[in-house]
């Protein structure tokens, strides 16, 4: 198993991120790993697993606040994941070896490997903990009233040129990711940026309902529909977890309002896992010389997310712990949401 770690690149520790921020990036990739679990997708489940124990036993471990006394009981719950993904990881092994040896002997002897067909997914290829597995991105589908909504919720923090953000949240069925939840946490806003509280509750909602993350939305009250670097830190950090993850920008200034968007890979996401820098930073238009994916943008529009339009289908609004199922159409959003929101917001 170590040899397995070895083989492994590391993200390196970023100081301006806070452990409470690591931490829920670990927590938001276990309820993947459980969902891969489910599905019998060991080789996607045995990813993360291998990213969260080199993640809690390379990368956090080296933070700056690691070893203080105030830090001890976080610090506790990272060697906890660390252990239960390595305890998993030797249950689920033998798993993917047995599926590797029967597709191996079901080859014929003389057949030749086609150099230019993906890898596959496996625990004995040198996986990089940002590496993504090499299989065409699965659908993300979201319906179109969810954005309504959502743009109506944030309407007075808009006028008051404060961003605000919400977490996509949703299921996998037959290989379609489906965003069944808006969660708006609670937060603070400014004009340029906005910062989820309490991501505790957060983890504790989509733990019970096991609901997994499959982007986020958030307002640029005054600017253009684009990712400021700021927005290109915090989406690395959901599609370090799942590549399919998805960033809208909803500008009411923009002529394109709406933008769905992901960073490139191999491309953006390499970069940005690197960068040190925090806050509002230059990042060059294209990837530098010398990382993967040099002279590709750092992120893209998407071309895996469906808008749906079923007048049948009814979503989930969740202003923190709180919750209301809302009918698409006939909604848009209600009293009730405006109240349960703004006590979300400061």
């Amino acid at each position: 198993m170590q040899k397995l770690f070895e083989r492994v690149e590391t993200v390196p520790v970023n100081p301006c991120i806070s452990l409470k921020r690591y931490l829920y990036t670990v927590q938001q990739a276990f309820i993947h790993a459980r969902q891969y679990q489910r599905e019998g997708n060991y080789e996607r489940e045995a990813l993360l697993l291998l990213r969260i124990a080199t993640l809690v036993q390379k990368t956090i471990s080296k933070h700056p606040n690691y070893n203080k006394i105030e830090s001890a009981n976080i610090v506790k719950e990272f060697r906890l994941y660390a252990q239960l993904a390595i305890k998993r990881l030797e249950e689920i092994k033998p798993l993917i070896d047995a599926k590797q040896s029967n597709c191996e002997d079901s080859q014929p002897a003389n057949s030749v490997k086609d150099k230019s067909a993906p890898e596959s997914e496996s625990l004995n290829a040198g996986i990089s903990t940002h590496s993504l597995p090499a299989t065409k991105a699965r659908t993300v589908q979201i319906h179109e009233d969810m954005l309504y909504v959502f743009e109506s919720a944030a309407r007075k923090n808009t006028k008051n040129n404060k961003e605000t953000c919400g977490i996509l949240a949703g299921v996998l069925k037959q290989r379609i990711l489906v965003v069944t939840s808006l969660i708006i946490p609670k937060q603070t806003g400014k004009s340029d940026s906005c910062e989820m509280l309490n991501e505790e509750e957060l983890f504790e909602l989509q733990d019970r309902k096991s609901l997994m993350t499959l982007g986020w939305i958030h307002t640029h009250p005054q600017h253009p529909c684009f990712l400021s670097s700021v927005d290109v830190h915090t989406h690395a950090s959901f599609q370090w977890i799942l590549p399919e993850s998805i960033a809208i920008v909803v500008a009411p200034t923009d002529k394109q309002r709406i933008g769905i968007f992901s960073l490139t890979h191999p491309g953006g996401l390499e970069y940005t896992l690197q960068c040190q820098q925090r806050g509002h930073h230059p990042h060059p238009e294209r990837v530098p010389k010398g990382y993967p994916g040099e002279g590709k943008p750092f992120y893209e529009n998407c071309t895996h997310v469906e808008l749906i339009r079923d007048d049948s289908i009814r979503f989930e609004v969740s202003f923190g712990k709180r919750s209301k199922l809302c009918p698409v159409r006939k909604h848009r959003v209600t009293n009730a949401v405006y109240c349960l929101f703004y006590h979300n917001i400061r």
